[in-house]
């Protein structure tokens, strides 16, 4: 680990390179990204690529369950999100998850343990006591929940009690991620979020009080109303709170997906170099408080898993953002969710009412990965990861000479080595400090379906 004194901040990175990198470009939670799934996709191919890895040799499964109920709309938000539906709607919802379940056990092994499970939204804690009993209930009765397994849950502190989390731990959930994105007044206005510091003070006293620990707490910069000050603030309230993981995202503008976004645009947001400042000095406190840079976005303190799988080059990142657990399959349940399974991609539908009376799988668009696909996957996730690329580790598997096969990428990472953001070196590609800042850059590099492209303003966020 290197010394506080010698981590490069954002805010030591020069404006010409961040003039230069500032464009458009995916966040690689899959490759190829979702704009290249399709409803044209062989899903009869999906399907059997999903029963065949089943087998002795299966991986373990990941679950994901998408609730996308929320009592209000926050204004920055992106994801799929049904606002204000009443107890009985939301228990039609509950009971298509179970089906969803039938159905899907219908192409993967049940048998097959569930190495990690994830509940998000929307707003999971949306349900009721008696829906969540259920649900889990359900889902433990279809599938094989190991005692080592991660059972995690995003949660809105802002609508539930000590009762509540009391449930959550009761059912088995061992990571608790709690979304504050500000705890200034005026920003928590701007963006329909409002919640005090003493509530959320309170909710993670309580849970350290019952033993559990493995707690995140998810920041956002780039938000109209944030200033230097503020944000300073907000940070040291965070840190104060000891959470074992913070996520540290910039705020993705892209009013073309979520209309409701622009309302932000009346309070005015922060520029590039804004944005890079206040992620700037968020980095310096969270280092300084003991937390170590992870990946893009994330900061852990030492003793975290993330930790141990960045230094030994194994952390990897899927549809629920970076994990420590390689090679599972992930199963998604709900509206919108995305699967990955043996080398497919499988998206449910959107619309709540199309989702909760459907049939079967629920899938509207998919993908099914090319070998080229696949190496070009591990290529990306190792940089936007871990920011490395062992040659070896890709030529041997996927039979290919690395540099007569990627010579037209490796020509153009020059641009990179010339910037210092990246070494290439005999046997490996190393991104440097100040090059992880633009891992979305470098790793753009390499996404064969972004490089036909024409334009990707109306597609992606930008890269810094």
């Amino acid at each position: 680990m290197k010394s506080e004194s010698s981590i490069i901040s954002p805010r030591q990175v020069p404006d010409e390179l961040l003039k230069k990198y500032q464009r458009p470009g995916p966040r690689y939670t899959s490759y190829p990204t979702a704009p290249h799934f399709s409803a044209e996709a062989d899903f009869d191919e999906i399907a059997r690529r999903w029963k065949g890895s089943n087998g002795e040799n299966a991986s373990d499964l990941s679950i994901y369950v998408h609730i996308p109920f929320c009592r209000g709309r926050c204004s920055y938000c992106g994801c799929h999100t049904v606002v204000g539906r009443d107890e009985a709607s939301v228990g039609r919802y509950v009971e298509s998850l179970k089906s969803h379940a039938d159905a899907l056990l219908k192409l993967v092994d049940g048998k097959r343990p569930v190495g990690q499970m994830a509940l998000g939204g929307g707003t999971p804690t949306y349900l009721t006591h008696a829906q969540m009993r259920d649900l889990i209930g359900a889902l433990r009765d279809r599938f094989i929940f190991p005692d080592d397994g991660e059972r995690s849950m995003e949660v809105d502190p802002r609508w539930i009690d000590e009762d509540y989390l009391d449930l959550l731990l009761e059912l088995g959930f061992n990571r608790l991620s709690f979304g504050l994105q500000d705890l200034n007044e005026t920003v928590q206005r701007h963006v329909n979020r409002v919640l005090p510091f003493e509530k959320i003070e309170r909710l993670m006293g309580h849970l350290k009080g019952q033993g559990m620990d493995a707690l995140n707490l998810d920041l956002i910069y780039g938000l109209p109303g944030q200033t230097p000050d503020s944000f300073h603030k907000t940070v040291s309230q965070v840190v104060s709170l000891q959470p074992s993981r913070i996520a540290l995202f910039g705020y993705a503008h892209v009013p073309w997906v979520s209309p409701h976004q622009k309302r932000l645009e009346q309070f005015g947001l922060p520029s590039t170099q804004e944005r890079m400042e206040l992620f700037g000095l968020a980095f310096e406190q969270l280092v300084d408080a003991g937390y170590r840079h992870v990946g893009m976005d994330h900061f852990a303190r030492q003793d975290d898993e993330l930790i141990q799988a960045l230094d030994s080059r194994t952390l990897t990142r899927n549809f629920m953002g970076y994990t420590t657990r390689r090679g599972l399959d992930l199963v998604a349940m709900g509206a919108s969710g995305i699967s990955s399974v043996a080398g497919t991609y499988a998206q449910n539908a959107k619309e709540l009412d199309e989702y909760v009376e459907g049939t079967g799988h629920r899938w509207i668009r998919g993908f099914a990965m090319s070998e080229e696909d696949r190496l070009r996957r591990e290529v990306i996730m190792s940089l936007f990861c871990n920011f490395y690329l062992d040659i070896a580790s890709v030529e041997g598997p996927f039979a290919i000479s690395f540099k007569d096969h990627f010579a037209d990428e490796l020509a153009e990472l020059s641009g990179f080595q010339e910037d210092g953001l990246l070494e290439v070196r005999e046997g490996e590609i190393l991104v440097t400090d100040l090059g992880r800042f633009f891992v979305r850059n470098i790793a753009m590099t390499f996404d064969a379906y972004l490089r036909k492209e024409t334009a990707s303003g109306d597609r992606y966020s930008k890269t810094l």
